[in-house]
């Protein structure tokens, strides 16, 4: 049983290191004062991802309008499969029309992310980061990672476990 769980870890580890990538290419961030994506840091780094279905989905759209919850994540993820009820019922519940949730697969493929949002049925918008390239702008090292963007478009809230109280954010 612990040697399963160091080599989830070395596993996670080693995925955060690829994910860092050798070629250093960002998207687009706003000045600030600490990384971007990092609640007090730099505004988020604005990105546009394809859907699912194929439609362009960029973060900008919702800045100003509401606050967003981008949630990184992969089908293999035990811990990522395990939120989806939670999210599921925050998407279709009383915060869902005053909070944007933003799901970012990172490094799968179409038909395998298809897949899994249809088995696990997952409400909520899921985006394709198949490059990895907004995982590596958020420096997300690990997941599942959540982070929380005020309608400002300020980073509030960053972690690998939901927020207990989201209305203190919204």
């Amino acid at each position: 049983m612990r040697s399963r769980y160091a080599i989830a870890a070395l596993f996670l580890l080693l995925c955060g290191i690829a994910m860092a990538g050798p070629d250093g290419e960002r998207v687009a961030v706003a000045q600030g004062s600490g990384p971007s994506g990092t609640p007090g840091g730099k505004r988020p780094a604005d990105f546009t991802l394809p859907a699912l279905d194929g439609e362009p989905v960029a973060l900008n759209q919702f800045l100003g309008k509401k606050p967003v919850l981008l949630v990184f994540w992969a089908t293999w993820c035990p811990e990522c499969r395990e939120a989806i009820p939670s999210l599921n019922a925050l998407h279709a519940g009383p915060l869902g029309g005053k909070l944007q949730i933003l799901g970012l697969d990172t490094l799968e493929s179409r038909k395998k992310v298809s897949a899994a949002v249809k088995a696990h049925q997952i409400l909520y918008p899921i985006l394709l980061d198949e490059g990895g390239k907004v995982a590596r702008a958020y420096d997300v090292v690990g997941i599942p990672t959540y982070v929380l963007i005020s309608r400002e478009g300020q980073v509030v809230y960053r972690d690998h476990v939901l927020p207990g109280d989201f209305s203190r954010y919204l």
